[in-house]
């Protein structure tokens, strides 16, 4: 049988991690745990240093990638790591302690606990005061990029809260950490690249570059391929500092967000009420209709208020992050920009109602209620997911997480087994689907 790629790539993991374990000083008289962990840092070690050639092309000197790389270790408290579990004979099997163990984000949890009243509050009010104080450069930016200012400064007070957010990681230790054992380690490499190249061209030393868990940087969060493709220099001192300049980082978010197709004629969603008993298998991206055939269908804009007429040919789609449990939203391409900054259904939500809120000057609330829904763990969505693609159901990415084709395909099910139609996941039906 002639191996795949993967298995190639596994087969030669494992030899360089016996080998690296082989090397590991005293390995027989150490615990376990440290005779695995020893032999990954040196089989990271070795990885890194097989990069050279891809940051050599990217324009990264040996020096800078010498400075920065030798001698690094892993960060193992990072979340979404998985750590190898070399599968050889005589080698070593992942430690218990090892074993990655679910931590939950924000963006992925329970609906309604990303909408506290209090903290949507807070940043509404800062939000008002920092606009206050920046107006000028405020208003600069919204002219040029067509971005309105609130939603700048929602996604700044969201990401960092307007600055005052500690941000404790080192962005090079974590994004090679994530790189290299990470859930979605293909994405980290090239931000691996990126980071080096913004040492190596003087955008930011080493030791500005505090990242959150995940590598992201600065006042408004920004991955290395991020500022690599969107950071500006807005204040005009010849540099695009996201880290220490307030301007640039704001402008920098008005640019990433233009530049990924934010139309400045459109809101980002209208809340709405649905009509009793709306077939909810029809939301998402793929269901789009133009406002007015979403009239047709009982569709109406809450508190009574019309849609504007002049955008009632816009096509938008149904949001349900809650399934039939939440609110409901009919979005506009600017959430799918959003959320292309995010990519959380929550998250969209989340900024353009601390936008509206700062632009209106008012403690907007949401006209839907956000019922409690019940709990599970991602990996009791993963199995749940792999066996509704086994029965045929498109969930979109099997992650583990509730996203919109995952709640399509909960909706079909609850109609072919005759429960409730809720579009969001309940214990009845998981058990049911997985036994």
């Amino acid at each position: 049988m002639v191996a795949t790629s993967f298995m190639r790539s596994r087969l030669a993991f494992a030899f360089g991690f016996a080998l690296a374990l082989a090397a590991v000083p005293g390995a027989g008289a150490a615990s376990p745990t440290s005779d695995y962990k020893e032999a990954v840092e040196a089989s990271f070690a070795q990885w890194l240093d097989g990069l050279w050639p891809e940051a050599e092309a990217a324009g990264v000197s040996r020096a800078t990638f010498d400075a920065q790389l030798k001698g690094l270790k892993l960060d193992w408290s990072l979340p979404q790591l998985v750590p190898p579990d070399p599968a050889y004979p005589g080698g070593p099997a992942l430690p218990a302690a090892m074993k990655p163990k679910p931590k939950p984000q924000a963006e992925f949890g329970v609906p309604q606990n990303y909408f506290k009243a209090r903290s949507l509050n807070a940043l509404a009010n800062s939000g008002r005061a920092k606009y206050r104080q920046l107006a000028p450069t405020l208003k600069a930016i919204e002219e040029q990029y067509g971005v309105p200012a609130s939603i700048v400064l929602a996604i700044w007070g969201r990401e960092t809260g307007y600055g005052r957010a500690a941000l404790p990681h080192d962005a090079v230790t974590a994004i090679a950490t994530q790189a290299f054992m990470g859930r979605r380690a293909n994405e980290f490499r090239p931000h691996l690249i990126g980071a080096l190249k913004i040492v190596e061209f003087g955008h930011a030393t080493r030791k500005m570059m505090k990242s959150s868990w995940a590598g992201a940087m600065g006042h408004t969060q920004f991955l290395p391929g991020d500022f690599e493709d969107y950071a500006v220099d807005f204040d005009g001192d010849g540099r695009r500092d996201i880290w220490r300049s307030v301007p640039d980082a704001l402008a920098s978010a008005g640019n990433s967000l233009r530049s990924q197709g934010w139309d400045g004629k459109q809101p980002w969603a209208y809340e709405v009420t649905l009509p009793k008993k709306f077939d909810c298998t029809l939301q998402g991206p793929d269901q789009a209709l133009p406002i007015k055939e979403w009239i047709d269908l009982g569709v109406q804009r809450v508190k009574g208020r019309p849609f504007p007429e002049d955008r009632l040919g816009d096509w938008t789609f149904l949001v349900l992050p809650a399934g039939m449990k939440g609110p409901a939203f009919l979005a506009t391409t600017n959430f799918s920009v959003l959320k292309l900054y995010n990519n959380s259904d929550v998250y969209a939500i989340f900024v353009g109602h601390v936008a509206d809120m700062i632009a209106y000057n008012t403690p907007v609330q949401f006209v839907g209620t956000w019922h409690p829904v019940e709990r599970f763990t991602r990996d009791r969505v993963l199995k749940f997911q792999k066996v509704l693609v086994s029965q045929g159901h498109d969930v979109g990415k099997v992650d583990g997480l509730v996203g919109f084709k995952t709640r399509q395909s909960i909706g079909k099910e609850e109609k072919a087994r005759e429960l409730p139609l809720t579009c969001y996941p309940s214990h009845a039906l998981i058990n049911q689907v997985l036994k």
